[in-house]
């Protein structure tokens, strides 16, 4: 799956045209965008989205020849949705690609009223789905001994390494809060543990 998700991406890496992806809360939605983004060029990924509602075209010039990428659109307000529309139509002056996230389903929001249907439409022109974590079980793992050797490398954390044990735990289980999840709980192991092997009991004890 996460080979197929990379060939999604790396088809649509060089359109500039604006990019839906979508999935469920902590699956890695902001990862996918920065796969996609060109180095070396702005990226523009505003903490709340007053910024829409207040200076839609200021966004723009801080983007400017880079990425706009809005990690959350299901909540924007009407006024915010406004100002995103304003944005969207001045797209070509500033060569900015606009790349959302969506972990709720828009095309519901926008048949029940709650969010204006030109904007979904400028907004989605392409949409990958991002997969979550459960779907994926067999990477686990290997994405936990990466997050676990970052944490080690940068010196965050003593030398750590996972028992076969722990990791078919780890894989096991249906991770909610998907990638986010893992990586809080990884940290936690890392703090945590007594020995140098995480075991499978203190997996149990962090879940």
């Amino acid at each position: 799956l996460v080979v197929e998700l990379k060939q999604r991406l790396e088809r649509v890496m060089n359109l500039r045209a604006p990019l839906l992806l979508t999935g469920e809360p902590g699956c890695g939605l902001e990862l996918a965008a920065r796969f996609l983004h060109p180095r070396n060029a702005p990226w523009v990924a505003p903490e709340n989205h007053a910024a829409l509602a207040e200076a839609p075209l200021e966004l723009l010039g801080q983007a400017r020849e880079g990425t706009l990428f809005l990690r959350e659109v299901t909540g924007l307000s009407r006024i915010e949705q406004k100002g995103l529309l304003l944005a969207m139509s001045k797209l070509e002056r500033y060569n900015v690609r606009v790349i959302s996230g969506a972990s709720r389903d828009l095309a519901e929001l926008v048949a029940h009223g709650a969010f204006d249907s030109r904007l979904y439409s400028l907004l989605a022109t392409a949409t990958i789905r991002v997969p979550s974590l459960r779907e994926h079980r067999e990477d686990i793992p290997d994405i936990a001994n990466l997050m676990l050797s970052r944490l080690v490398e940068a010196r965050e954390a003593p030398p750590r390494q996972f028992t076969t044990a722990a990791l078919n735990a780890l894989r096991n289980f249906d991770w909610p809060g998907n990638l986010t999840q893992l990586e809080s709980t990884v940290r936690t192991l890392a703090l945590t543990s007594g020995a140098e092997s995480i075991s499978l009991e203190d997996v149990n004890h962090a879940l």
